[in-house]
Parts: C-alpha cells; sequence; structure tokens
C-alpha cells in the first residue's frame, strides 16, 4: 500500500513529560474532528505533544484547531508544543503568518519524543 493510500489515523504514545499525539496522512475538514477529540482526552495530562511530523497534508481546518489548542493552552496553563511537520506542512503556518503563535518544540528539547 502506497503512503499516500494509508487513511487517516492518529497514534498515541506516551512521552518522556506526557502524552503525545501524531496524527498520519491528511488533517483537513474531514479529519479535524477526530484530531480535536484525541487531543481533548489527552489534555491535562502533564505535558501535552503535537507531533505533525507524519502529516502528508494540512488545510486551514487544521491550521484552525492546532491555533485553538494553542490558545485554550495557554489560557488554561497546559505545557502544549508542536513538533514540526514535513517542509508543505511548516510552509501553511509561515504564509498564514502564524509561526509565532504555535508553540512549535525539536524532538528532544525538554523531554520532547
Amino acid at each position: 500500500m502506497e503512503p499516500e493510500d494509508v487513511p487517516f489515523r492518529i497514534e498515541l504514545a506516551d512521552g518522556p513529560a506526557g502524552p503525545v499525539v501524531r496524527p498520519h496522512g491528511e488533517l483537513d475538514l474531514a479529519t479535524q474532528q477526530e484530531l480535536r477529540d484525541a487531543l481533548a482526552a489527552h489534555a491535562g495530562r502533564g505535558r501535552l505533544t503535537l507531533d505533525l511530523s507524519e502529516l502528508r497534508f494540512l488545510d486551514t481546518s487544521g491550521l484552525r484547531l492546532i491555533l485553538e489548542t494553542a490558545e485554550a493552552a495557554r489560557r488554561d496553563g497546559t505545557d502544549f508544543g508542536v513538533l514540526r511537520g514535513g517542509e508543505s506542512i511548516q510552509r501553511l503556518f509561515e504564509i498564514a503568518g502564524v509561526l509565532d503563535l504555535v508553540p512549535f518544540r525539536t524532538a528532544g528539547e525538554r523531554g520532547a519524543p
């Protein structure tokens, strides 16, 4: 099966400092609710990390979800961080002008996976 044939799925892992939520595939209007639910289910359990490294595609609905999650974490005092995606994923953050609104982390930073 080619990577682009793999349906959207979410991998959950226990990182050294808290849960890691890693979506695979395409994060868009059709799949963003699944990610929203996974993030909500793991919020408040230590440090929460969203790993975008396995995304092939991100649209504005997924971008909005990430921004909303980051804002809610700031408001609630939750330690939320995002591991960068590939070049095309990061380009959307850049084009939208929101790089400074997302708490990006690098792998290995303060316990990131």
